[in-house]
């Protein structure tokens, strides 16, 4: 008896502890995942895709994740707020971090974007 007691005790307690932790949890702490979004050249959060002389980006993605794509002739890109890396065709790929750009030597094409 003595037993089942102080089993369900450490139950409570456990329940108790677990519950907190999920409490501490950031507000922002849930993620979207990565995916493409409408081109906004102003919004400095995205991550941008860009071609060889191009006044508008080649394509744009928001959240984090890992997602395949097919990006020819890319040249140029802008991490936003993003951080992660590219894989070009070849197998080759370049990391990024947030707010700064991402190298694409020789109009590569893209074929897998991941984000943190």
């Amino acid at each position: 008896m003595r037993f089942v007691k102080s089993a369900k005790l450490a139950a409570v307690a456990l329940a108790a502890a677990s519950g907190a932790v999920l409490a501490s949890a950031p507000a922002n702490a849930a993620t979207t995942s990565l995916t493409s979004v409408t081109c906004n050249r102003s919004d400095a959060t995205q991550l941008q895709l860009e071609g060889f002389i191009s006044m508008f980006p080649l394509a744009c993605y928001k959240g984090s994740g890992d997602l395949d794509v097919e990006i020819k002739n890319a040249m140029y890109g802008r991490a936003g707020s993003h951080s992660g890396y590219v894989v070009f065709a070849d197998g080759t790929k370049s990391s990024f971090t947030s707010g700064g750009d991402i190298s694409i030597p020789n109009w590569k094409t893209v074929v897998h974007i991941h984000t943190n």
